[in-house]
């Protein structure tokens, strides 16, 4: 066991279990999903926080009073369709 976390082996489908302290540390649940990525060398591993708990999360935080004076204006349709362009299009 190192110092900062625990060791783990890969299996032989590439996958890695993230101990049980960790998952609670970061208040991840079965099936959540986390982002991946490397970062000079080390992987990195973050939850990845969905559209509505980031909207939620931000509720009220951006007021008429709070936005910087040289913040573009933006529709509330425009700022929809920016976060959701990579969504996959509705039939």
């Amino acid at each position: 066991m190192s110092v900062d976390g625990e060791d783990r082996r890969i299996d032989e489908k590439g996958r890695i279990t993230i101990p049980l302290r960790i998952r609670e540390q970061l208040n991840l649940e079965s099936g959540e999903q986390v982002r991946i990525e490397v970062d000079e060398g080390t992987v990195v591993v973050r939850p990845r926080v969905s559209r509505s708990k980031f909207i939620e999360s931000m509720q009220g935080c951006i007021t008429a009073e709070s936005k910087a004076d040289d913040a573009p204006d933006v529709s509330p349709e425009d700022l929809k369709a920016d976060w959701t362009s990579d969504l996959p299009k509705e039939s």
